[in-house]
């Protein structure tokens, strides 16, 4: 007879959920361990209330069922309206799941939101069955007013968005609100306050004058009380009816209850705590601007920062400096063209000393992560200077000119970054058996007088001098020191931390080999960079170093540059102003 765990162990099969359910990704709810960290993260209040936490609270209130209506009285009392107008829920999330599965039929139902919109929306619609009609946010991260008013024309049960939004800081008039709530009675307007008390707003008032209003508010954020998970859902009597019928009749705790009738005595507390996030707010807007980062400062308790290409390794960077902050972008290569949150990172207002902790670790991340460039083809246009050289060099000795793309096809084959190892090559090749010993003289005398007639700089001054003080900058190229000295040194040494030039360090191999790059960031103690070229030899140089590698199509094919190494390929220098967001 076989026992009870051999019969568990021959089960291979699970009952499987839902469809919805498979389809769904889990939330990402903040990780486990947080609590020894600078939590930066997830918007909390990290300073709290220590006066209202539930010391003392009598026994009876934890072995009897929570009760309500005197907190339920007094809370209606602060916001002005009516208590049967109020539903309690486990946080603000619980209420939105508990609207969703109250109006939208499974299936049937159209939900309207804005993207990126706070994570819970499309999750609980979607649970719920709904149809989901997204209105993608203006480049700016405001809402598209127009977009969603053609979404309500087009028909939908529900709509649902958050004023101030989570994660744009973006928020939506008054007088739109009531709009949508006048010409489209049919359709539930949702409007989440989590992060209202930052913006010094609130609708509340105006469920009692329109029945598809509603209004979730939250204990978690300027409250401080993520970790007892309180919320409230306002909206008309017959519609806290509705919902009532749907949440659990015991989904808040007894604590939660407690801290919150505490609060309700100290709100300028809770006023004082709004008041000193914007101050700092405001400072760190300040300090991270100096820093030549653009910022996104919306109106809730955190600001957007953005980091372009290095979203992700800041983060993780500061979470190994024990500072938490979230990263917003949903990949680091390609350019997120179609995602507006590309490159952005989300950054709580914590206090003067988390803030501290927080500048600390990007100003370390930021000296150690180097931008490294080559210079012909990449910073500089040489096609009219050393391509031209190449050309009437080979053409000169061989009386053959060269033709269409000859010489860009050499380069992608790799090892041909050396304008005059390409002279030798191009004239072997034609019969014309020479050395870089015999051409060189004549080749630069060449090159010189072209290249003080014609070569330009490819990208701003302004642009890489605003770079430069994000991060250190530095060139790694194939010219010797008296080619670059000759035509650029001037100009470009006061921009970039060091140049690198072809004979600066005697047994460096020079590129496809990695040298140089190695010695750049051993030199600058850099734990992390990225080499930006034109060429196949640039890629592989920067690939066999170990940093991040972008190609520009200068005097290289997208697919050769890739195949090569490169990572990110870009057609011109000012693109590179999107990939750093500067």
């Amino acid at each position: 007879m076989k026992n009870n765990a051999q019969i568990v162990s021959q089960q291979t099969k699970t009952v499987m959920p839902k469809r919805v359910v498979l389809d769904l990704p889990p939330y990402g709810r903040p990780e486990e361990g947080r609590r020894d960290f600078v939590r930066l993260d997830f918007c909390e209040n990290t300073e709290g209330y220590p006066d209202s936490y539930p010391d003392g609270m009598p026994p009876d209130w934890t072995s009897a069922y929570p009760e309500y209506a005197d907190f339920k009285r007094r809370l209606t009392a602060f916001y002005g309206v009516s208590e049967n107008t109020l539903l309690l829920t486990n946080g603000s999330d619980d209420g939105i799941s508990v609207i969703c599965n109250t109006y939208i039929e499974p299936g049937e139902d159209t939900a309207i939101i804005s993207t990126p919109c706070f994570s819970m929306f499309p999750h609980c619609l979607l649970l719920a069955g709904a149809k989901l009609r997204a209105v993608k946010v203006l480049p700016n991260l405001d809402f598209n007013l127009e977009g969603i008013d053609q979404a309500l024309k087009e028909g939908a049960k529900l709509a649902i968005f958050a004023t101030p939004e989570n994660p744009t800081g973006a928020q939506i008039p008054q007088y739109k609100v009531e709009e949508w709530c006048s010409q489209y009675p049919e359709t539930l307007i949702v409007i989440d306050e989590a992060y209202a008390e930052f913006a010094q707003t609130t609708f509340v008032n105006l469920v009692s004058t329109y029945s598809n209003l509603v209004v979730t508010k939250t204990f978690s954020k300027a409250w401080g009380m993520a970790g007892l998970r309180l919320g409230c859902v306002f909206a008309q009597p017959q519609l806290i009816d509705y919902f009532g019928r749907v949440a659990l009749p015991y989904g808040v705790n007894a604590s939660a209850v407690w801290t919150a009738n505490k609060l309700l005595d100290r709100p300028d507390a809770v006023q004082a705590y709004v008041g000193a996030v914007s101050a700092r707010k405001a400072l760190l807007v300040k300090e991270l601007e100096k820093r030549q980062f653009k910022v996104r400062d919306g109106a809730g308790n955190s600001v957007l920062l953005s980091m372009g290409i290095n979203a992700e390794k800041f983060c993780e960077f500061a979470r190994n400096k024990n500072v938490l902050v979230r990263n917003r972008s949903a990949s680091v290569f390609p350019l997120g063209d179609s995602d507006p949150m590309w490159g952005r990172v989300r950054v709580s207002i914590g206090t003067e000393s988390e803030q501290s902790a927080f500048l600390d670790a990007l100003d370390s991340f930021c000296a150690s992560y180097g931008v490294i460039f080559d210079l012909d083809g990449t910073l500089v246009d040489t096609s009219e200077s050393f391509d031209q050289t190449v050309a009437l060099m080979v053409e000169k000795h061989s009386g053959k000119p060269l033709v269409e793309k000859e010489l860009q096809k050499l380069r992608e084959e790799g090892g041909y970054n050396d304008d005059w190892v390409s002279i030798v090559e191009l004239l072997r090749r034609r019969g014309v058996p020479t050395s870089v010993q015999e051409i060189g003289p004549e080749a630069l005398a060449l090159y010189l007088t072209l290249a003080m007639q014609t070569e330009t700089l490819l990208w701003t001054f302004q642009a890489l001098k605003k770079l430069g003080e994000r991060y250190p900058i530095f060139i790694v190229t194939g010219r010797s020191r008296f080619e670059y000295s000759k035509v650029w040194g001037d100009r470009l040494d006061p921009v970039f931390k060091r140049v690198y030039c072809a004979d600066d360090v005697p047994g460096c191999a020079l590129k496809p080999a990695p040298d140089y790059i190695l010695r750049n960031m051993v030199d600058f103690n850099l734990a992390q960079g990225i080499y930006i070229g034109n060429s196949v030899d640039d890629m592989m140089a920067g690939r066999d170093a170990g940093v991040e590698r972008i190609g520009i199509t200068t005097s290289a094919s997208e697919a050769a540059l890739k195949e090569a190494g490169g990572q990110m390929i870009i057609q011109e220098m000012s693109q590179l102003e999107k990939v750093f967001q500067l």
